[in-house]
């Protein structure tokens, strides 16, 4: 199912004290789960109260607006501050455990008229009930549409500048040494902020990250991934015929000295190259993404039936498509092929962004 909530414009605070006192109780349920995914990750209690305090410090540092939404979202919420700063620094208290988790999710963008880009969001079965696409107008008339988890302030959107994110897990060797600048807070602020290509890559320079994630931008006839990891960003670009495909390994061979992801689990080198070939043949976007030629880790992506335990499986919780032209995304609820002709089904919501 997908869920869709609107904000009412407001100051930082105030937009997060009212979303969390609507949406507490998944909020709660949202904390609850990683909880139990940190504490059995690392094999002990993870203290999420002292990890959290370093991600909101961080945010303050970098994004006061957000870390003054994060206050509010706790305080509606009910929840500790550093309850509601470490879901949004859940990338990077995943980094400072013992073992990194499998990649997840795979971008493309196609360049023309229009620019198409989409990706899959596949994370655990447990959080299959905790997304939403939440709407945000700013007091400015700026209008952002992010596709997120209830308590996290952004993932994967797009804004009524005609810009797009698109968002997937890196891990490079130098990750995890620290807690910084929640790599969710930098895609929150992108949406919230950059008006074109330019200013969004002079934003993501200036935060101090240490959690890796592909960021990918998206305007009308260009885009640009930035690799983010501790000493970074890298860069990459769409090839020559307008395609720009990203997993979860590094492209830029500088930063992909130090990947983790790639011996580990093979599997982001195929949903990459199967990515690439299909929308190379000219696939249309949705199409191309409900490959399954990798098996149950294919680009859509499926529990397996050997699964030990499928509620903390990988699997794909949501298929998105932006169309920066147009400043609006296509969202459905499950993996592609699930949905083969956009539109037409109950759980497949298009979102317009006002202008």
């Amino acid at each position: 199912m997908i869920r869709e909530f609107v904000s009412k414009p407001a100051g930082p605070y105030e937009r997060g004290l009212e979303f969390g006192t609507v949406h507490a109780a998944r909020i709660a349920a949202t904390v609850a789960a990683y909880h139990i995914m940190f504490d059995g990750m690392a094999e002990r209690p993870v203290p999420l109260g002292d990890l959290g305090a370093q991600a909101f410090t961080a945010t303050e540092g970098w994004a006061p607006d957000l870390a003054e939404e994060i206050k509010g979202i706790a305080d509606g919420a009910g929840l500790p501050v550093t309850e509601i700063a470490a879901i949004n620094a859940r990338t990077e208290i995943l980094a400072t455990l013992l073992a990194p988790p499998r990649g997840e999710c795979s971008a493309a963008v196609v360049l023309g008229e229009p620019t198409v880009a989409g990706q899959t969001w596949d994370w655990v079965g447990a959080m299959a009930d905790n997304w939403l696409v939440w709407t945000i107008p700013h007091p400015s008339g700026r209008v952002v549409h992010t596709v997120t988890e209830y308590g996290v302030i952004g993932k994967i959107g797009v804004n009524s500048e005609r810009l797009g994110l698109l968002f997937t897990f890196l891990s490079h060797q130098r990750d995890g040494a620290t807690i910084g600048v929640p790599v969710h807070v930098v895609a929150r602020r992108v949406l919230d902020e950059a008006y074109d290509l330019s200013s969004a890559t002079s934003l993501l320079t200036t935060p101090v990250v240490s959690a890796s994630t592909s960021v990918t931008l998206i305007a009308p006839g260009s885009a640009i991934t930035a690799e983010l990891h501790p000493g970074g960003p890298a860069w990459v670009l769409p090839d020559g015929d307008g395609i720009l495909v990203h997993t979860n390994h590094f492209l830029d061979p500088t930063a992909a000295a130090g990947d983790q992801i790639p011996r580990e689990f093979p599997d982001t080198l195929l949903r990459h190259y199967a990515l690439h070939r299909r929308l190379h043949a000219g696939e249309p976007m949705w199409q191309a993404m409900a490959d399954h030629s990798g098996g149950s880790k294919s680009v859509c992506c499926h529990v397996p039936a050997s699964a030990a335990l499928p509620g903390w499986e990988q699997q794909t919780l949501a298929t998105i498509e932006l169309h920066v032209e147009s400043g609006d995304l296509t969202v459905h609820a499950g993996g592609p092929c699930s949905s083969a002709q956009p539109g037409r089904s109950t759980e497949h919501r298009r979102v317009a962004v006002e202008p």
